[in-house]
């Protein structure tokens, strides 16, 4: 795996984060992040914010859905953060696919996972001209928390019950794909897995629950990082290379009962 010279792997200890997600909520209402903060539209202005506070790295969104139309790509709506992230000297990490995916795909399906990694080539294609040494990219967004928030209790699109397990495994095959697709446009590429770090425990008035909360904390919490790595599932194409960095998310409702 490919380091910056020094073994530095950003240009600064702290880095900033763009809130990109998109998709379809709980009742099929449209979300774009990107465009509800405005940030398409002072991503300059965001970004010489970022450097005079002297963070030098950030992570920050490609679109999926704006991006490609059946297939058909068009990376204007990236620019202007190409652009800014240049201008002020700004490391990126590349969010590929952050909750949101075309109309037209069911994330279930063999059609979906190829197309996603069409179009992880195609977005490494176009961001890698416009990259001064390591390319980072975030092939899929939290894949644990969007495998139970779209797949177990339905609040995003596809807006399935009790099918959370499926769906982590389907993202999981997916990003394996887009690593594979990613690497073959740019074989020194670095990748950011990235999911929550979560901890439960049972209610005081439910100790019949303990096995399941030591399940919870011991193994569901790790199982994404563990398919990409091959430890699980190893049928899904998982290897050590395609683990490559560990990003953990933390939030203060990481904890709960």
């Amino acid at each position: 795996m490919s380091k910056n010279k020094g073994g530095k792997m950003l240009r600064s200890f702290f880095f900033a984060g763009f809130e990109c997600a998109t998709g379809y909520n709980a009742v099929g209402e449209w979300i774009d992040q990107i465009a509800a903060t405005q940030h398409d539209q002072c991503a300059d202005a965001d970004y010489q914010r970022l450097a005079e506070v002297g963070i030098f790295a950030s992570r920050e969104a490609v679109r999926w859905p704006l991006v490609d139309r059946k297939g058909q790509y068009n990376f204007r709506s990236v620019q202007p953060f190409v652009d800014a992230s240049r201008r002020h000297n700004v490391e990126v990490i590349w969010d590929l696919f952050h909750y949101g995916y075309p109309d037209d795909l069911d994330p279930f399906t063999e059609e979906f996972r190829k197309r996603f990694a069409d179009y992880c080539y195609a977005a490494a294609k176009f961001l890698g001209k416009s990259t001064e040494g390591t390319s980072y990219f975030t092939p899929v967004n939290e894949p644990s928390f969007f495998a139970w928030a779209g797949g177990h209790v339905g609040r995003f699109a596809p807006h399935c019950i009790g099918k959370g397990v499926e769906l982590k495994a389907a993202l999981a095959r997916a990003g394996i794909m887009g690593i594979n697709a990613i690497r073959s446009a740019i074989p020194e590429a670095r990748i950011v897995n990235v999911d929550p770090l979560c901890h439960v425990v049972a209610p005081e008035d439910r100790p019949e629950m303990a096995a399941d909360v030591r399940h919870f904390n011991e193994v569901a919490v790790f199982e994404s990082w563990d398919m990409l790595c091959g430890r699980l599932h190893p049928e899904l194409g998982g290897s050590r290379e395609h683990l490559d960095i560990v990003g953990m998310n933390y939030y203060w409702t990481n904890q709960w009962e």
